[in-house]
């Protein structure tokens, strides 16, 4: 009987630590796959289905080569001034990591963060006429 209690209490205690081991790697899986996640490659040439203008940058939805879509990709504010030129076209984009206000509005609230933004759209090749717009000023922190 004594033999039996202590197999129990030890098979509880196993159980226990198991318990244990899984939950926390459980955590660490999922927040690798979080990063991994947020550092998914963004396509280089692709159509523009859709381009919004946000308190804190232009957000940009994609359709790359695959036909996979690519919803809410960063852009610097000039990109929406120029949706006409873009909107449902082939474009060949450039990034770059720049400083945005970490804010939930347009107001500074002191916060940055890098974040990685189109800073530039040109038509692809397959479109007749080549525009380029070049984004003259690639900082989107305010002043204040």
């Amino acid at each position: 009987m004594k033999g039996e209690k202590m197999s129990l209490r030890l098979s509880v205690l196993g159980l226990s630590i198991s318990l244990f081991a899984t939950s926390t790697l459980s955590f660490f899986v999922s927040h690798v796959a979080a990063q991994a996640s947020d550092s998914v490659e963004q396509p280089e040439v692709a159509t523009v289905e859709s381009m919004v203008g946000g308190d804190l940058m232009c957000y940009v939805t994609l359709v790359d080569e695959n036909g996979i879509r690519h919803q809410d990709v960063g852009a610097t504010f000039e990109m929406c001034e120029n949706q006409e030129t873009f909107l449902n076209k082939k474009v060949n984009l450039a990034y770059e990591e720049v400083q945005v206000n970490d804010c939930q509005s347009a107001e500074p609230c002191g916060k940055t963060r890098l974040q990685t933004l189109i800073i530039q759209m040109t038509l692809s090749d397959s479109d007749k006429s080549r525009t380029s717009l070049p984004c003259a000023s690639v900082k989107i922190l305010s002043s204040h």
